[in-house]
């Protein structure tokens, strides 16, 4: 009988975190991790969602302007078309939920109906993902601009919109306190600029506006790391985006092919992407590779199982040359 009885208590115990499992199929365990630049992110563990059959990790940073950032993302530079869309698809269907795109990059409506799908398709929710857009700075009508991205978007808010380069100095003024007045509207979350790559020229965002940016998007890999901008940028609370993590089109080879990510890639049995991936993160970056090839996406996201130890890191970390590739 007490046997019985101890059977049926257990039993009812194993029903009722069934139950609660059920209940709460995103159930999150958050944390902070010390990066060896020092920045500490926040990094949130989901748990068997609808989608994964086994457990992904998910890393965000809190911006100044409070909202959570993705560290990782998709980037759709030259992405047209269909080919856009279903790479961005195929993206949030890998688990990402940082997607970049821009006004100059034509393709936002692509962008909306990957993630109108992927919704539909129970794959994500629209809060889950972080949208990131740009506004070039020759624009007549930057406020417009705002309402039509969002148009194309399909969105009732962007999350982060940049100024895509520096154009005149009017020019970028008149753009950057459009979006200080789609903040204030509710169109926009969060704020920030692109291709600017000293203290001098990012201090006008900071001293000059009510509104500093959140983010400074530039070309940055192992060739060009600009670390002064990096360090002086995180004490301003100011985080910075890598795109062309692997060098850029027609340059990943000398990225992908360095004898020293090979090393690294083979001692933890990684692709060298997937090694130059994680030390953008490591290293403090946001990382938005681009690829219109979904096994590629896939292979790009896959990153959370591992990390560089710091001899690697300063390995990597040593082979700046400090060479951009583009004039932008």
């Amino acid at each position: 009988m007490l046997l019985k009885k101890t059977f049926l208590v257990l039993a009812a115990l194993l029903m009722t975190d069934f139950v609660l499992a059920k209940e709460n199929p995103m159930k999150k365990l958050s944390m902070n991790v010390e990066l060896n630049s020092g920045y500490e992110m926040r990094r949130t563990q989901e748990r068997a969602s609808r989608v994964f059959d086994k457990q992904k990790l998910a890393d965000t940073i809190q911006l100044n302007s409070g909202f959570n950032m993705p560290i990782l993302g998709l980037g759709t530079w030259t992405l047209t078309g269909g080919t856009c869309e279903n790479a961005v698809y195929a993206a949030l269907k890998s688990g990402y939920r940082l997607i970049d795109t821009a006004k100059y990059y034509g393709n936002e409506s692509e962008v909306g109906n990957a993630i109108r799908r992927a919704i539909k398709d129970g794959i994500c929710k629209r809060e889950e993902i972080f949208v990131t857009t740009k506004l070039v700075p020759w624009s007549n009508s930057p406020d417009k601009d705002i309402d039509d991205s969002l148009q194309k978007l399909g969105l009732s808010y962007i999350d982060l919109v940049l100024l895509h380069q520096h154009g005149s100095a009017s020019g970028d003024d008149a753009v950057y306190k459009a979006m200080i007045r789609g903040v204030k509207d509710g169109k926009i979350r969060s704020i920030g600029i692109s291709n600017f790559y000293t203290e001098k020229t990012v201090s006008h965002f900071i001293n000059d506006f009510e509104i500093p940016p959140a983010v400074i998007q530039n070309e940055n890999h192992l060739k060009y790391q600009n670390n002064s901008l990096r360090d002086w940028a995180s004490k301003k609370g100011i985080y910075i985006e890598s795109y062309y993590p692997f060098g850029g089109r027609g340059n990943t080879k000398e990225h992908l092919q360095n004898p020293a990510v090979l090393e690294i890639a083979r001692a933890h049995g990684k692709s060298a992407a997937q090694i130059i991936v994680r030390w953008h993160l490591q290293a403090g970056y946001i990382a938005i590779p681009g690829s219109s090839n979904p096994a590629h996406i896939a292979e790009n996201f896959d990153v959370w199982d591992f990390e560089l130890t710091e001899n690697e890191i300063k390995k990597l970390s040593s082979l700046d040359t400090k060479r951009r590739y583009e004039n932008w």
